[in-house]
């Protein structure tokens, strides 16, 4: 059995790294599938991220399963692979965000289609394909991805291509409701953890002193952050994740992340509008926002913060002082994008109602485009106010 694994090409790539938009970090949903295929089928494998890679597929050879998972703005790039390889005779699985989001338009494009977490129903079809059933659906519902010990295959991906420090998840989903995020839609407002001796174990095979953590929402359990912060001290690393502005106000979280080796924070503050953030059902008070950068300053942590242009509290001028706004609570490193309305989160629908979809071309959904009708200026306007800030 072949198996090979595609990441398609978007326009996302640009901001792949957490603190240097020129370098990628190392994905691991194409690891984490080739750890989870049991070793009982021989399968043979290949990863190929298209966002670090140029391919010549016409030299690849046959695949006996081409799995592709995508975002919204890499589906269409992802259709295109499946329509290649299907004509070779392939047989095309497909996951992710946004086949999670709009299942029956993937199954146009692909034999089986893969929605929430693949932790447990990858396994599930590597055995009824095996046994000649694949079904064209399987939904995962909930992650058991803690349930096991589930060591990711890293040597897949093309090291040299990537930021040197390794990559590890600790824990999956996210409780917050955020409208507008696809995290909590496809996640569905879960948090799943894996066991924090595992994890622990990992990065002490890793042999690196600095790691990178891509947990979307690692603070959502603070039991299980601070259980797992304290096991990260004795290893005395330096690491960069996420977090929320709430973190500071749990001063033993926050002092735990501190002695775990914590040197950098992407947060997402999105607005300095309160009006916005209560849109949005954003936890964040614009009123901490300096007091949080500055903890984190006093403590040598920097901050990466990124801001979302085109609420719907939004106006021309708000917009364009922004700069002044970041700069005054001294953000480190700023990163600009445009509200995306991602296919049936609760933004989406609310725009849609309201008739202000302006695009349902998914290559648009990248975050520069806009793809509804602002309240206060046009979807052209806001995009020139994104190149404006963002320079």
């Amino acid at each position: 059995m072949k198996i090979l694994f595609i990441t398609p090409y978007d326009n996302n790539y640009r901001y792949k790294s957490a603190f240097t938009k020129s370098l990628s970090y190392m994905p691991l949903t194409m690891p984490y599938l080739a750890a989870l295929t049991p070793e009982e089928y021989g399968a043979e494998f290949k990863a190929i991220d298209e966002g670090v890679q140029k391919i010549n597929y016409e030299k690849l050879g046959f695949y006996d399963i081409v799995a592709i998972t995508s975002v919204t703005s890499s589906v269409n790039r992802g259709y295109e692979l499946a329509s290649y390889f299907k004509q070779k005779g392939s047989y095309i699985v497909m996951g992710g965000h946004h086949v999670t989001l709009l299942p029956d338009e993937a199954a146009e494009h692909a034999d089986t289609v893969m929605t929430g977490p693949a932790d447990r129903i990858w396994r599930e079809f590597i055995s009824d394909y095996a046994n000649g059933t694949p079904k064209k659906r399987y939904d995962g519902e909930h992650c058991d991805i803690g349930a096991a010990n589930i060591i990711p295959m890293r040597e897949l991906m093309q090291k040299s291509k990537y930021i040197g420090v390794p990559t590890v998840i600790a824990n999956f989903g996210c409780t917050n409701k955020c409208e507008f995020c696809v995290i909590n839609s496809f996640w569905g407002g879960k948090h799943s953890a894996r066991q924090v001796e595992d994890v622990i174990n990992e990065i002490k095979s890793l042999k690196s002193k600095r790691i990178l953590f891509l947990d979307p929402s690692p603070t959502s359990n603070r039991a299980y952050a601070k259980d797992f912060y304290k096991a990260l001290i004795p290893l005395k690393i330096q690491w960069a994740g996420l977090c929320t502005t709430d973190v500071c106000e749990d001063e033993e979280l926050f002092d735990l992340m501190i002695k775990s080796g914590c040197i950098g924070i992407l947060m997402g503050f999105e607005t300095f509008s309160e009006d916005s953030l209560k849109e949005s059902h954003k936890k964040n008070k614009v009123a901490e926002y300096k007091t949080a950068v500055d903890k984190f300053h006093q403590n040598g942590v920097s901050i990466l913060g990124t801001f979302m242009l085109g609420f719907d509290g939004d106006t021309r001028e708000s917009i364009l002082r922004m700069p002044d706004y970041i700069e005054e609570i001294g953000v480190d490193i700023p990163r600009f994008a445009i509200l995306t309305p991602y296919p049936k989160t609760p933004t989406y629908k609310r725009f849609d109602a309201e008739g202000r979809i302006l695009s349902t071309d998914w290559n648009d959904y990248d975050s520069i485009h806009a793809t509804f009708q602002p309240k206060h200026f046009s979807a052209r306007e806001l995009e020139e106010m994104l190149v404006s800030v963002s320079n």
